[in-house]
């Protein structure tokens, strides 16, 4: 990609004109439209891990994920995990659906051909607003920032032996892999004019990546599908317009997933399960709220807003034919 051989972290941490590269960097990236999100197991279980999970596992326990249950003449197919923190860093917070889709948003540049990206162009990733110079506010910022740290501070070691000999992923070949879930460098940028903004450098392929690759389990859309006009994308909406979308292409996906989405699985999911209704309902009107414009976009044909009795139950739609 043009421009992108001449950037590099050592020349910019060297560099006596932050400001022109920072024009440079901006007119030579070009971030990807497509998203893409690993969805295997894995991945699944990482960013759902609670408090106490988390806590054993930086103690140093090791974990293991069912792959397949009840496989006939083998029973349970399993792979081993392990997280840790990077020596010297203290964070023991577990992830969140939002580190989630940071994560996400950095693949789908890696899986482009991207070798760096920025914090603003990470936003735009999130929101949907590719291909306009939207920046992000100093509390998106903030998340942004707090989402890489952890993704490049943070070790996952894990084995597909089983997973690979018996089901045939890596033409049965087993592999490994272990490195921090976001293999990367950064570098703050700040120019006499008041510009700046966070470089990040990719290092290597993340693991999680890797995993999810060598078993299909991908999927893909166009990020501008996020974008919703006029409201205000906060952490919390942009975990939900994340997960809520991802949960559409699932079901686009699987054929024996019922074409709903609970607004019980989605505060879960969120962490707000025990947030007061004010929080639930503000979260719930924005699901709908995209709902309403990923039809303007044909993202879906309709949907209905389900309810049981007094309660709100989820969103129904038809599902989408593959593309």
């Amino acid at each position: 990609m043009e421009g992108q051989n001449t950037i590099n972290f050592q020349n910019v941490i060297m560099t006596e004109n932050p400001g022109e590269l920072i024009k440079k960097i901006r007119g030579s990236f070009r971030p990807s439209r497509t998203r893409v999100e690993i969805n295997d197991k894995l991945a699944k279980v990482i960013f759902k891990l609670s408090d106490e999970d988390s806590e054993d596992l930086l103690a140093g326990e090791t974990y293991q994920i069912v792959e397949k249950r009840n496989l006939k003449g083998q029973g349970e197919i399993l792979t081993a995990f392990k997280i840790l923190n990077e020596a010297g860093y203290q964070v023991t917070r577990p992830f969140t659906l939002f580190d989630r889709f940071v994560l996400s948003v950095c693949i789908s540049e890696w899986l482009a051909g991207n070798r760096y990206t920025t914090v603003a162009i990470i936003y735009r990733g999130l929101t949907g607003k590719i291909g306009t110079d939207a920046q992000p506010s100093v509390t998106q910022r903030k998340a942004i920032k707090d989402s890489l740290e952890i993704l490049m501070s943070r070790l996952v070691d894990y084995g597909a032996e089983e997973v690979c000999s018996v089901m045939g992923y890596n033409k049965g070949n087993p592999f490994y892999g272990k490195g921090t879930l976001l293999p990367a460098n950064y570098v703050e940028l700040s120019a006499l004019n008041g510009d700046s903004d966070t470089l990040i450098f990719f290092t290597a392929e993340p693991p999680l990546l890797t995993m999810a690759e060598a078993k299909k389990q991908l999927i893909s859309y166009d990020a501008r599908l996020l974008d919703i006009p006029r409201q205000q994308n906060t952490p919390m909406n942009i975990e939900a317009k994340n997960y809520t979308m991802l949960r559409v292409q699932e079901i686009v996906l699987h054929r024996q997933l019922t074409p709903t989405i609970t607004f019980k699985d989605v505060f879960k999911k969120l962490r707000i399960e025990n947030a007061d209704n004010k929080t639930k309902m503000r979260v719930r009107e924005f699901v709908v709220g995209f709902f309403k414009q990923l039809k303007s976009e044909g993202g879906v044909k309709s949907f209905e807003v389900v309810k049981h009795g007094n309660t709100f139950y989820g969103i129904k739609f038809p599902r989408p034919k593959k593309s």
